[in-house]
């Protein structure tokens, strides 16, 4: 028994919001979620530190009518936005409150995709317990972020970027949680991360040839940040990569995780070539001169970021 389950005192709690969500799924998925808690004390530790409340809802899909309203009621947020686009589960938190959404349906249709993985219910545990990670990460409030980010944001706002504005924050203010978030993975399951994530670099489209349509009809600096963006995203997996404790994962993964390695130096490669072609020696000087210490914080990330859009012109 972990400490988020103490007899008449549980933190953490599970229910089904869908009655398409069958009482033998939900019983297997409540199982994976208290497993990896009772094998990670660490983690249990810091939520229980963090949180008053985690509430673990599963629905059948993201579409389901009463996600957007379960959120707002759960951490009393009527402020709270709700996307529908497919995902398989998230965490967000509010003043201690913490709350998981997990969606069966796109969680199997990603699960069928994966036809590499043997060990399903491995992959389904580690996927659940990413979402425990993030929940320690947030540190009880999804919606805190530093001053840096609301300055980035506000630079947007006053050039009436805020579309361009609002993704690409969300997207770097993603990359740089997952940073904190798949070093707490490896720690705890080195093999089951190398597993999941040895397609990471592998993209689902052409980027350059996406890159130079871009250009045609968006602002240069938005087109360059996102260039940077997706840059700083590749580094920081690879940051990742060479955290994997090599002498706790298997011969296997030990080969996947050298196929990771290379094809995001690859990936990065070309980036790179991008950044030098359309932004000049001196921009790329700036960007080779961060190091891994920028993802560690929020406030480092957010700081340099801000630094390093002015410097570079982008905003």
């Amino acid at each position: 028994m972990n400490i988020l389950r103490k007899k008449g005192k549980e933190k953490i709690r599970f229910r089904i919001m869908n009655g398409r969500v069958s009482n033998r799924d939900f019983k297997y998925m409540k199982r994976l979620f208290l497993g990896s808690l009772n094998e990670n004390p660490d983690i249990a530790e810091q939520l229980d530190k963090h949180y008053k409340l985690i509430q673990v809802c599963f629905f059948y899909e993201t579409k389901d009518p009463a996600v957007e309203n379960t959120l707002k009621n759960i951490l009393k947020d009527s402020t709270i936005t709700h996307s529908s686009e497919p995902t398989p589960a998230f965490a967000q938190s509010r003043k201690n409150i913490g709350c998981i959404m997990v969606f069966v349906k796109q969680l199997d249709e990603i699960t069928q995709k994966r036809t590499d993985i043997k060990d399903i219910e491995n992959y389904h545990k580690n996927g659940f317990f990413e979402e425990l990670c993030h929940l320690v990460e947030q540190k009880g409030d999804s919606s805190t972020h530093p001053k840096a980010y609301w300055d980035l944001w506000k630079l947007y706002q006053k050039r009436g970027l805020n579309h361009f504005g609002n993704e690409i924050i969300a997207r770097l203010d993603t990359d740089r949680n997952h940073h904190e978030v798949y070093l707490m993975m490896i720690k705890a399951y080195p093999n089951d991360w190398v597993i999941r994530y040895w397609k990471y670099f592998e993209e689902p489209f052409d980027y350059e040839r996406t890159y130079e349509e871009w250009k045609k009809s968006i602002p240069l600096n938005v087109v360059y940040a996102r260039l940077i963006t997706d840059y700083l995203r590749l580094v920081n997996g690879l940051y990742v990569t060479e955290k994997v404790p090599k002498e706790r994962i298997s011969d296997n993964c030990s080969k996947l995780l050298e196929k990771m390695k290379q094809k995001g130096k690859n990936v990065l490669k070309s980036r790179k070539n991008l950044i030098e072609k359309d932004m000049g020696s001196s921009a790329w000087g700036i960007i080779e001169s961060l190091d891994e210490s920028i993802f560690e914080t929020s406030d480092v990330f957010f700081s340099t970021i801000l630094d390093l859009w002015s410097s570079l012109a982008l905003i």
